[in-house]
């Protein structure tokens, strides 16, 4: 741990056991259920497929915010524009 205080690396341990032990059940959960998607596509596809397939994911929903957010400006007759500005 470079650069990191002794409190810092408790917190981050602390952390990491409550995800471990299910101590909050919503984030343990979302962890799992995408550790298990990704172990599955890995075991299904090849890791180009898998990394390709995420960056369009990803492309997809930056598209559809700044859509969703040119057309709240347009109805809204405000000058708030583009949303990555």
């Amino acid at each position: 741990m470079f650069g990191q205080n002794a409190y810092s690396r408790v917190f981050c341990c602390c952390a990491v056991l409550d995800l471990i032990y299910w101590r909050d059940v919503k984030k343990s959960g979302v962890v799992f259920g995408s550790m298990m998607l990704m172990l599955l596509s890995l075991a299904l596809f090849s890791v180009l497929s898998v990394g390709a397939y995420l960056a369009l994911a990803a492309l997809t929903v930056t598209f559809s915010y700044r859509a969703y957010k040119g057309v709240l400006a347009a109805v809204q007759k405000s000058g708030e524009g583009h949303p990555f500005k």
